[in-house]
């Protein structure tokens, strides 16, 4: 049914969410900023970036493959009312969405993720505010999820076998890193693509200052830590040019010597030919024979002290290379202090897979506090080892006991870490790991709770998997599978930072609408699934959902940031517009 006149317009939709969705996206500025997103393909029928918003439509939709698009049960295309709702005259073939995927280079990825991060920033900075105003450390997640493909598969660019949902599978590792808030939603900050033989360690520097960039702070550094390795470097730098300095002087005795008996034997071989008395030849030779064999072992020995030498050479040419790299890095965070003046604590969790010794020494000199869990179970079960017969351990969760250990070096880390052990039960029997984190730990049941709060992180990698698709991949386009992973991540904060908006604009919602807004997995899979009725005006938007849909007769107007309260009469006549061909609302029940 469509009925219209020269101050309104009712129109039907299938997804009624996605027109509140792309109205809020409107309002805040992203749509304008995609088509500034540059593509190198030639607008035809529909410009790329026209393409790049419908395939956002598309995830934010909860599509599972792109053909979805058009042979969805109920097909995007089809559906002029989102279009216009997003800033779009209507929707291409999912074909052609495809084409232009594979048609964006690294250009289109910069150029998309400074749009997303111009949008995403008073978002993040507000999240971060409130964190900060209550006293309370930023909390950075990070994550290492797969995305397997067909094993069989030839054609995805860089895919390789790695370990995926407990067993080695074809594909990608996506590593993501979010804000975890103590009193909100996570948001998601940053992902990176990578073949499916990469490791958790690798990826922590990349996750760490993506996420500085994304929230426009870091914390104070730590130069002072570095000084220590500068120390420690030096003083190698000390020993290896003693070791150096003996190896030289045993080359120059060596080669001494060496002249030496070599002028001996000339001298001896020149005066045997003289000799007329045979028994003085037979001495002389006998002589000559011993020198000969003396050389030959000296010249071994020459041969291994050189070799030492260029050993020891070598290795003070990289130790001093190390240190000018130290020294180098200890000015760039000192420097990164001297414009950084109000700090924040920022706090990473992470499982055991991401904490090398390397990672959590960069981890603490760039000034952040790590929080996480042993990689090696030689170090558990060596602390375990120590512990006295009198240890004492601390409920800290329903099948969870800790003790704490206290200060540790762990391997390929030169400062000290705050160690726990932990234990549960299981079956019978106990099975243990070590906490860690730096500096003065807190009471064990919250840092029990605290560590575990990571959980924020799996969950929504699940979210990411379950209404999104993400480990379905729907290109193979290199920049493409990228455009997929930034965009899935736009979807779920989108989600989320309209929650309050939809609230606002709901007419007194139903309690049932109120739990639905709560949920992101049900907006996704069902609001924005849901027919709906579409009226807009000169003043706004209205937005009516359908009496068989999972919000009957909800009503939400989509007027401005902050959204204006539908009036308490509007809710009934537009809910009966489901049943009549006259038109439900007039310019005036909007104002």
């Amino acid at each position: 049914m469509d009925t219209s006149s020269t101050d309104w317009q009712v129109t039907n939709t299938e997804h009624g969410m996605l027109v509140a969705m792309g109205e809020f996206l409107r309002q805040h500025g992203l749509l304008e900023r995609l088509h500034q997103v540059p593509i190198p393909q030639k607008a035809h029928e529909f410009t790329p970036q026209a393409k790049l918003i419908e395939f956002l439509i598309g995830i934010v939709s909860g599509i599972e493959y792109l053909q979805d698009l058009n042979g969805g049960p109920q097909p995007l295309v089809a559906d002029a009312e989102v279009a216009t709702a997003w800033g779009l005259k209507k929707f291409a073939h999912f074909t052609t969405v495809g084409r232009t995927l594979d048609c964006c280079d690294a250009t289109t990825v910069t150029g998309l993720e400074a749009a997303i991060t111009a949008f995403s920033r008073p978002f993040i900075e507000a999240a971060v505010h409130e964190e900060v105003r209550r006293g309370r450390r930023v909390v950075l997640d990070v994550d290492l999820t797969g995305r397997p493909v067909s094993p069989t598969s030839t054609t995805y660019p860089e895919a390789a076998f790695g370990w995926m949902n407990d067993q080695v599978r074809l594909g990608y590792q996506l590593a993501r890193v979010c804000l975890s808030p103590q009193m909100g939603e996570r948001l998601w900050l940053a992902g990176f693509h990578h073949p499916g033989d990469t490791g958790s360690a690798a990826c922590v520097p990349e996750l760490v200052q993506a996420a500085e960039a994304q929230l426009g702070l870091r914390p104070q550094r730590r130069p002072e830590l570095v000084d220590q390795r500068v120390a420690a470097q030096r003083a190698e730098i000390t020993r290896t040019r003693r070791l150096l300095k003996e190896r030289q002087a045993q080359v120059q005795q060596a080669e001494a010597k060496q002249t030496e008996l070599i002028g001996k034997c000339y001298h001896a071989e020149q005066l045997v030919k003289g000799l007329v008395s045979k028994e003085k030849q037979r001495r002389l030779r006998t002589q000559l024979a011993g020198w000969r064999k003396r050389l030959l072992r000296l010249t071994a020995q020459l041969t291994q002290a050189q070799k030492l030498a260029a050993q020891y050479q070598a290795r003070l040419t990289e130790q001093t290379a190390a240190l000018t790299a130290l020294q180098q890095w200890r000015r760039r965070l000192a420097t990164d202090n001297l414009t950084n003046p109000t700090p924040p604590e920022i706090e990473v969790r992470m499982d055991a897979g991401f904490a090398s010794g390397a990672n959590l020494a960069w981890l603490l000199e760039m000034g952040y506090w790590p929080n996480t869990k042993s990689p090696n179970t030689r170090t558990t079960n060596a602390l375990r080892a120590r512990l006295p017969r009198s240890t004492t351990w601390v409920r800290v969760g329903k099948n969870a006991e800790m003790t704490l250990i206290g200060e540790h070096h762990l391997h390929g880390c030169p400062y000290p870490l705050t160690l726990a052990l932990e234990r549960f039960q299981v079956k019978g029997r106990f099975k243990y790991a070590s906490l860690v984190r730096y500096g003065p730990p807190p009471a064990l049941p919250e840092w029990f709770d605290q560590y575990n709060a990571r959980q924020t992180i799996e969950a929504g990698n699940k979210e990411l998997k379950g209404p999104f698709h993400v480990q379905h991949l729907m290109t193979r386009a290199p920049a493409g599978l990228k455009i997929q992973v930034i965009l899935t991540g736009l979807a779920a904060n989108c989600v989320r930072w309209c929650q309050p908006w939809l609230k606002a604009c709901a007419a007194a919602p139903a309690p049932s609408v109120t739990r639905l807004l709560d949920s992101p997995n049900a907006l996704v899979r069902v609001a924005a699934n849901s027919a709906a009725l579409v009226q807009r005006t000169e003043h706004g938007t209205s937005l009516v959902f359908g009496p068989r849909s999972a919000l009957p007769g909800a009503g939400f107007t989509l007027h401005g940031v902050p959204a204006i309260q539908l009036p308490l009469g509007y809710y009934r006549p537009f809910k009966n517009a489901f049943h009549s061909t006259k038109p439900a609302l007039n310019a005036h029940s909007l104002r």
